[in-house]
């Protein structure tokens, strides 16, 4: 039996989908109708919730395996079987137009069934790209994370000044002599 998707795979190609669903929709009818009628909202919140937690769970893989990769391509290599294939992302794509168009009410198709699938397949193939990009990146950010030295704080030694009560006696010292003493010319002889 033949899988284009591993279980591992399936949550990104589930959520990912939805998003090249989403973007077929919008370049594909344009701005006529908003995708999922009353559920458009839900859906975007779906797709925008999927693409961060994708982007969180290769950021802390990224992170878990940065020590036991030589460099960031090596890592990269590592995270890169983790991005959905075209095919199973433009399967799943189908699957969510499909979906999407069965909650909306009845409404005159705009596009041809071979227009929503080139936007079905572009928008799964601009998806691969971007998120094999945005593997790149996660790795060469989580590598030049972990190869940045550790530079200790200079230590900074205060000065100690004195305590309150000798700063006060210090002032009742020093007030004897704040006045210039008296001069011999203004005493009585």
């Amino acid at each position: 039996m033949v899988t284009i998707v591993r279980l591992r795979q399936f949550p990104a190609v589930a959520l990912l989908g939805l998003l090249a669903s989403l973007a077929a929709h919008a370049a594909s009818y344009g701005g006529s109708h908003e995708a999922g009628g009353a559920y458009h909202t839900a859906l975007q919140l779906l797709a925008v919730a999927g693409v961060g937690a994708f982007v969180v769970s290769l950021a802390a893989l990224a992170w878990l395996g940065v020590r036991r990769r030589a460099d960031g391509s090596v890592l990269a290599a590592s995270l890169r079987p983790l991005v959905p294939p075209v095919a199973a992302l433009a399967i799943s794509a189908s699957a969510w137009f499909a979906g999407i168009e069965s909650l909306e009410p009845s409404h005159a198709w705009h596009a041809s069934f071979v227009l929503v699938a080139l936007f079905l397949v572009a928008a799964s193939v601009l998806i691969n790209l971007a998120g094999r990009a945005l593997v790149r990146a996660i790795a060469a950010i989580a590598l030049a994370i972990a190869q940045t030295p550790f530079a200790r704080r200079p230590v900074c030694y205060r000065r100690r000044f004195a305590s309150c009560s000798s700063a006060r006696r210090t002032l009742v010292v020093y007030r004897r002599f704040a006045r210039p003493p008296p001069s011999l010319m203004l005493l009585p002889v």
